[in-house]
């Protein structure tokens, strides 16, 4: 008996702790649904634009030249245009930082014009705002991605050198206690793009919010040292844009001669505008044209001369900006404007940017310290295995499942599977489609002729969900670039991938000079955390009304030709291709995402959406040419006519064709996720820093010390280590 009361005390104990335990998990649970998430966004309309407006006035009226009509500065006038950047900023909406960017140096730039109430409301706004996710009180900001982060320290950083002895309400610590924390986190981010590139690779849509506050910092902060290195980081994001733009002689819409530098290239993100051409959706041609052709461009519509984009002003006011010994804070280097304007006849450019989250661990960059936390989250990688785990303790920490970017998190913040390491394995199992969010390692190869260029992150991940990465891309012309995806959800559903951004599943794509071969594998049903697919379907973006000349009269044996000026381009496909027309993309709740990103929309064509479906596996080859090759007749026949053999078995696509500059046949062989070979010869795609005419012997490995640019008898030394930035023009 006494044995027997002992074992039922034994299951009863056992009873207890099973009951304890889901009952934990319960409440736990409970508690966790019962968070909700701040809005991104205020519930009315705010005009927050009134900081961007200001820069530019002042510095018309700081030029003498004429206000627009009706602009007079006075007190009411200044303090109504930023009533809703205030009001937006004390709201800490997302994207709060890009406003807070334009207050930063509309007050350090003109404190001296501003009315003593705008300047005393300025201040306030300031030091209520909060910089860093640590700092305390809840909020829906995003302060992660690349762009952000600079923009969140440089504005922190300058504020607590302005108010040193003031104190943040948000903390209650001083400007100079703000500034030391902000110095730890501006020296991350240089050291990590000196290093490693930038995550968001070559993208015009936010290259814009990095430039704004460097400039910004390199103009106000009182660290010669730190300002140095900035200076640095400037130089190299100034050579990603002109090593992949591309020259193009073109017109204006005048009708005279004008020079595009077009920076369309891969990217780690770029959405559906930013990819169709250089005339809607580059958002750095003002820079450039700023740099390279002011004069030239200052009269143009829409020109430079009247933007009144924040951060092309924040970076503009920076450059024609003296110090106090009347030199300039920043310039250009000769070298890298010579790199845009190089006028060989073809050139091979190689790069790789960032790192895969894979190699994190060995790079120490696995952690809750500052710049551990950067460089994972920069590359937007949250519920991958390797760094799930870090993520949770992280927002934990911190108490930001209000956030509404993080707020599902809370639905596996459960001690359980924290306690016991479980994380890493949920996500392997599951393999949420969020893992596909992460912008990893990129290898980039680009190929420039005066005719066309052509771009692709090299066997980038394939098979993998995926975000705003733009694998591929190829431009004509100022007015045309022409690039494949898998569509992936529609608008209506929030986030991306879209119809046009990004993609489904990436692609196994692969390029060797003007020859790019992209194998899809189109998903039949939705992932883990997916909302929707879009089946048995791809598509290329190719705007037929924009063409010069083209011949469609293929389509159903999958070949597809146009021509733009000297320019010639081919798709092949591996199904019949056709158009899905404007009507039906036009059709209320059915929009595609380049109907309501930016101006896409004011010349997207009748015919833009060259679709192909069918079940298993997709394939589309591009291949480029010019009129100083052949004539468009003769590309037509001499495409037809290549053997072109896919191996459903194998996911393969052996071709043959002349490529450009060649005078022999050369075999290109793609095996999805597997190799690329040329001739028989497998390449390795794995590329160093810089494999280019444009550095020193022609190669920068990772991770160099030293990176050395030269060109046309100038050049750039750069050491970050050392702190030695030497020019020679």
């Amino acid at each position: 008996m006494k044995n027997l009361h002992s074992g039922k005390k034994i299951v009863l104990l056992i009873f207890v702790i099973i009951v304890s335990f889901l009952a934990s998990i319960g409440i736990q649970f409970a508690v966790n649904m019962s968070i909700e998430a701040l809005p991104q966004r205020p519930s009315e309309s705010i005009d927050s634009g009134g900081a961007e407006r200001l820069l530019y006035y002042y510095d018309l009226a700081n030029k003498g030249l004429d206000l627009p009509i009706g602009i007079e500065f006075t007190e009411s006038f200044v303090n109504s245009e930023l009533q809703g950047a205030f009001d937006y900023i004390n709201g800490r909406y997302d994207v709060s930082d890009f406003r807070m960017n334009s207050l930063v140096r509309l007050y350090l730039g003109f404190e001296n014009q501003l009315p003593e109430s705008t300047k005393l409301a300025i201040k306030t706004v300031m030091l209520n705002f909060k910089y860093w996710m640590d700092q305390g009180e809840h909020d829906s900001m995003c302060y992660w991605s690349e762009n952000h982060q600079i923009l969140f320290a440089t504005e922190e950083y300058l504020v607590g050198q302005t108010f040193p002895d003031d104190i943040f309400t948000i903390d209650g610590k001083t400007g100079r206690e703000h500034m030391a924390m902000a110095k730890v986190r501006i020296e991350a981010w240089m050291q990590q793009r000196y290093l490693y590139g930038f995550t968001e690779w070559y993208s015009n849509n936010y290259y814009p919010e990095d430039i704004g506050p460097m400039a910004n910092f390199i103009q106000f902060s009182e660290d010669d040292e730190l300002v140095n290195r900035m200076r640095m980081i400037m130089d190299i994001i100034w050579f990603d844009m002109a090593s992949q733009s591309f020259r193009f002689e073109g017109e204006d819409t005048s009708g005279a001669p004008r020079t595009y530098y077009i920076f369309v290239s891969s990217s780690g993100r770029m959405y559906s505008d930013n990819r169709i051409s250089d005339d809607v959706g580059n958002r750095m041609r003002n820079f450039i044209d700023f740099v390279m052709q002011p004069e030239e461009t200052k009269a143009f519509e829409n020109s430079w001369f009247t933007s009144k984009n924040g951060f092309f002003n924040c970076f503009r006011q920076m450059i024609e900006a003296k110090d106090t010994l009347g030199h300039p804070f920043y310039t250009v280097p000769e070298v890298i404007k010579s790199v845009f304007d190089d006028s060989s006849e073809a050139k091979i450019i190689k790069s790789s940017q960032s790192l895969n989250v894979s190699e994190l661990e060995a790079e120490g960059l696995i952690g809750q310290a500052d710049h551990q936390i950067m460089m994972q989250l920069n590359m937007e990688a949250f519920t991958n295995p390797e760094v799930i785990d870090n993520t949770m303790r992280y927002i934990a920490k911190n108490k930001m499942f209000t956030n509404d970017f993080l707020n599902d998190f809370k639905l596996i913040n459960l001690w359980p599977l924290r306690a016991f390491g479980l994380l890493e394995s949920v996500s392997r199992i599951l393999n949420p489609s969020t893992n596909g969010v992460a912008i990893e390692r990129a290898n980039v190869y680009t190929y420039k002729t005066p005719y066309y260029s052509m771009n692709t992150a090299q066997a980038y991940h394939a098979g993998e969900y995926a975000d705003q990465h733009a694998i591929n891309s190829v431009n004509l012309s100022n007015k045309v670039s022409i690039f494949t995806t898998q569509p992936a959800k529609i608008p209506r559903r929030s986030g991306t991938p879209t119809y046009w951004t990004g993609n489904g599943r990436q692609p196994y794509s692969v390029q060797e000079r003007n020859v790019n071969i992209s194998i899809y594998i189109p998903p039949l049903k939705t992932g883990f955390m997916e909302p929707m697919v879009v089946k048995e379907t791809t598509h290329v973006y190719f705007p037929k009304q924009l063409f010069d000349e083209y011949d469609l009269s293929h389509l159903q044996e999958g070949y597809a030709f146009a021509r733009v000026g000297a320019a010639y381009v081919a798709i092949l496909s591996r199904y019949p291709m056709q158009y899905v027309p404007f009507s039906e993309s036009n059709i209320e709740q059915n929009k595609d995402d380049m109907l309501v990103r930016g101006s896409a929309k004011e010349v997207l064509t009748d015919d833009y959406d060259l679709v192909q479906t069918g079940s298993g596996t997709h394939y589309f080859i591009t291949e480029l040419s010019s009129s100083q090759i052949e004539t468009f007749a003769s590309f037509i026949n001499r495409i037809m006519a290549n053997e072109l053999l896919f191996e459903n078995d194998n996911n393969s696509i052996t071709y043959k064709t002349m490529l450009d500059q060649q005078t022999t046949i050369t075999e290109l062989k793609a095996v999805y996720a597997k190799s690329f070979s040329i001739n028989g010869v497998i390449q390795n795609l794995e590329y160093p820093r810089y494999d280019n005419p444009y550095v020193e012997n022609g190669i920068v490995e990772r991770k160099a010390d030293t990176i050395t640019y030269i060109f046309d008898s100038k050049s750039l030394r750069l050491n970050y280590q050392a702190n030695t930035r030497e020019v020679d023009d």
